[in-house]
């Protein structure tokens, strides 16, 4: 029965991979970017995004990503209008749910718009950090033979009111908790539920964990996965994304960066209801969430925003001692742009 059911999987999986390929239709931008070994390219998959994507896409071009790839996956609103007002921007729309089809509508999008470099996957509502600048933390990955650097996501909460547009509430979230964190080995069998997509990866420095938990843990008892592996090396053999949180057969890192997580800015039960309503994501933690009482995010151990070099200092994100020689020439390489 195994051999059957394998050869039924692989042709479930080619019948998969072509309905997504056939499924993009190019909007805007240009449709090959290539990349240098020091570049990166952004790939962001958004639906009814409008109210982060102007942010997101300032954000991370001023990061010192070379090109962004806009994956629309069937917006009502202004998302792609807004996407297309910004240079060094490439709009593919593809309908398909998200909920079945996620990781085959990022990678393959990553695949068909970028040539080389690297690829940094993020979410409209995740502001990516480096230490100092993005082209430097590439070089150093590149230069010791990495093909990975895991992201480590942080929520971030506003401890009083929030003003109406993305820029004002990110401004209000200026606090974050780390006591509900969980740490897990990066190769852990049993804690990590996508351990299997792992197998093929290696992770030199065992100072590169895993977390889950934290702040929505803490105050909604979801149980997140907080890491993810952000930037990976375009080259042949490593593939892109084999599920959201990871790619496979790379060498990770050691070093860590951030992923600023606004899941919690602005009105946020209004997008939960919404995609509970729509059913187009498979995020149980969404109705949890609704289900909470609504009160203030109030975690017992809320911590005021100090910029990027005190989440190293805390341990949230990591970098070995080489990296740190290499990445942090001074203070200010570490220190986050502005909110």
């Amino acid at each position: 029965m195994r051999p059957v059911a394998g050869l039924a999987r692989r042709i479930g999986n080619l019948r998969d991979d072509l309905t997504v390929r056939a499924g993009f239709r190019h909007i805007h931008g240009p449709a090959d970017v290539t990349l240098a070994p020091d570049q990166a390219g952004v790939v962001c998959l958004m639906k009814d995004a409008a109210w982060f994507a102007g942010d997101f896409l300032e954000h991370h071009l001023t990061l010192g990503a070379a090109h962004v790839v806009v994956v629309d996956n069937g917006s009502s609103d202004a998302t792609v209008q807004i996407a297309r007002g910004f240079p060094r921007v490439t709009v593919l729309q593809n309908p398909l749910p998200a909920k079945r089809h996620e990781v085959r509508l990022r990678a393959m999008a990553a695949r068909r718009v970028l040539r080389g470099g690297w690829v940094m996957f993020a979410d409209a509502d995740e502001m990516a950090e480096v230490p100092g600048r993005l082209a430097p933390l590439l070089r150093y990955a590149q230069g010791h033979g990495f093909t990975a650097v895991l992201g480590q996501m942080l929520d971030l909460f506003a401890p009083g009111p929030q003003g109406a547009s993305y820029a004002e509430a990110r401004a209000a979230c200026t606090c974050y908790s780390l006591g509900s964190l969980t740490r897990h080995p990066y190769h852990d069998a049993h804690g990590i539920e996508f351990h299997w997509f792992l197998k093929d990866n290696a992770c030199p420095d065992p100072g590169v964990t895993h977390l889950s938990g934290g702040l929505r843990r803490a105050v909604f008892g979801e149980n997140p996965f907080l890491s993810k592996h952000t930037l990976v090396r375009n080259i042949a053999g490593v593939r892109l994304m084999t599920h959201p949180h990871c790619a496979s057969g790379v060498r990770v890192a050691d070093v860590t960066i951030l992923l600023r997580h606004y899941k919690l800015a602005g009105d946020w039960r209004a997008r939960d209801r919404a995609t509970v309503a729509g059913k187009a994501w498979d995020h149980a933690e969404d109705a949890r969430r609704l289900a909470a009482p609504v009160a203030p995010v109030a975690p017992p151990d809320p911590q005021a925003w100090h910029g990027l070099q005190a989440l190293y200092d805390e341990g949230f994100l990591y970098a070995s001692p080489t990296a740190r020689a290499a990445l942090f020439s001074d203070a200010s390489s570490a220190a986050s742009p502005s909110r």
